[in-house]
């Protein structure tokens, strides 16, 4: 059965097998790491976050069953040091690679400072090697318009060894990935892509896609 949790993801918690795996891609200040911990017994979880704010804010939280990885998830380009940017006094995490240009125009003189650093990076396919994994019972995906980097560079061979996956769309980046080093995955249809890559996908939320691979 399908049910949303954290105010935004769906999951369906029947489908986890014992001890599941779960990557969590953008795993901020790790609400949905809790909720895990919460609702499933000893879940292996893997929580990918690239903002060292969060990251402490992880580390003191110090979640059972936990492994903090401090880098940012991509697609295309693996391996390669990225610039994230973060706006300072904004409830926004920020982005990897791009600068949110709708964010600038629209809260134009709001925001108290913007910085940026380097951040590693590693590629979608590149995840079960990661983390010494052969599977993933469940991937959350929130990555600040990095998802279709990541789901265009995405094989069936990946797709196929995750079996619950839901992911945040970030509909307003567009401009920003047709000026960016992901710029080939701008057009990309969140939802096609997931069904091609063998997922039974559908859009259930504003903002939010949701998909399992066919048993």
């Amino acid at each position: 059965m399908l049910e949303k949790i954290g105010g935004l993801h769906y999951i369906d918690f029947k489908r986890m097998r014992k001890n599941p795996v779960i990557v969590d891609a953008g795993a901020c200040m790790g609400k949905y790491i809790e909720i895990m911990n919460e609702r499933i017994d000893k879940p292996r979880i893997f929580a990918i976050e690239c903002d060292m704010e969060n990251i402490e804010i992880l580390k003191e939280k110090d979640f059972p069953n936990t492994v903090i990885n401090e880098k940012a998830l991509m697609g295309h380009r693996s391996k390669e040091r990225m610039i994230y940017h973060k706006y300072v006094g904004l409830p926004y995490s920020g982005s990897v690679g791009y600068e949110k240009t709708y964010l600038k125009k629209r809260l134009h003189g709001k925001c108290k400072e913007i910085y940026k650093r380097l951040v590693d990076t590693f590629a979608i396919n590149d995840i079960f090697s990661e983390f010494g994994i052969d599977r993933i019972d469940y991937l959350k995906m929130n990555i600040e318009g990095a998802e279709r980097d990541a789901l265009l560079a995405m094989t069936e061979e990946t797709a196929s060894r995750i079996d619950q996956i839901s992911i945040s769309i970030h509909a307003k980046i567009r401009e920003d990935l047709e000026a960016s080093p992901l710029k080939e995955s701008a057009g990309v249809d969140i939802l096609d892509r997931l069904n091609d890559l063998g997922f039974n996908a559908s859009k259930v939320d504003r903002r939010l896609m949701y998909g399992v691979t066919e048993v």
